[in-house]
């Protein structure tokens, strides 16, 4: 850049100011001036310029940040000969926001001599702003996503727990069934031994043949007794069946 000559800087600066949003300031942030495409991009009419002349840099940023240690450090760093770069947050006529990529670079003299400061930016409120309902997105996403999640596993829960109780029900069930058996296969033995007790003493006293009769009772209670065992059987196969099923699937 040394080498280049006066008409050459000023070629390559006249296209950087038909491209690029310019301001001008002094050492203290003043305003010195500004391109047409600066006004623009900050909301200001091209008439506006002779008004901004002489305000100070704070204008564009958050009071907050005007009156914050941060703010000092930034123009005690230009004065000293260092630039700025990267994308900074700045604020319109509006008030609204404006997302700059910009550069804040001190120009020198002849001597070497740091006479003001120039910032070239470029409007990327748009890329910023896609950009933050893109995160804004993504995070409502990871939201849905984790609460999904969390549904899931209270189902899962609530469908362990439901399957829990059914099955203490079936027990309790089976359970209470076969005492249900053995209490009404034991009447009925009982009953029917009663009947054939009594048939078997009224043959002794009426001369009957109580062969038949003692048959009987014995054919009846091996019947009964058989038939009870097969029931209770059957439904405490059904229940260890089961139990095997769920060791399986586990």
């Amino acid at each position: 850049m040394k080498n280049l000559s006066k008409e050459e800087l000023l070629s390559r600066l006249e296209a950087i100011n038909r491209s690029n949003a310019i301001i001008y300031f002094d050492l203290d942030g003043f305003i010195l001036g500004m391109n047409s495409i600066f006004l623009q991009a900050m909301g200001y009419k091209d008439e506006d310029h002779k008004q901004l002349i002489g305000k100070h840099h704070s204008i564009f940023v958050s009071y907050e940040y005007s009156k914050s240690e941060e703010y000092k450090k930034f123009w005690e760093t230009l004065r000293s000969g260092k630039y700025f770069e990267g994308e900074f947050e700045r604020r319109k006529m509006d008030g609204s926001p404006i997302y700059l990529q910009a550069t804040y670079n001190p120009i020198l003299d002849e001597s070497g001599t740091i006479t003001k400061i120039m910032k070239i930016a470029t409007d990327i409120t748009e890329n910023v702003n896609s950009k933050n309902k893109i995160d804004e997105l993504s995070k409502n996403l990871q939201i849905e996503l984790d609460n999904s999640n969390k549904l899931r596993d209270a189902i899962e829960i609530e469908k362990d727990a439901a399957l829990n109780d059914l099955d203490a029900t079936i027990k309790k069930s089976q359970s209470e069934l076969i005492k249900v058996i053995v209490k009404c296969a034991l009447g009925v033995i009982i009953g029917v031994g009663l009947v054939t007790t009594f048939m078997y003493s009224f043959a002794m006293f009426s001369s009957k043949d109580t062969q038949i009769i003692g048959s009987t009772w014995s054919n009846m209670f091996s019947v009964l007794l058989t038939n009870a065992f097969s029931i209770v059987g059957t439904i405490m196969g059904i229940k260890y069946a089961t139990q095997d099923e769920k060791k399986d699937k586990k």
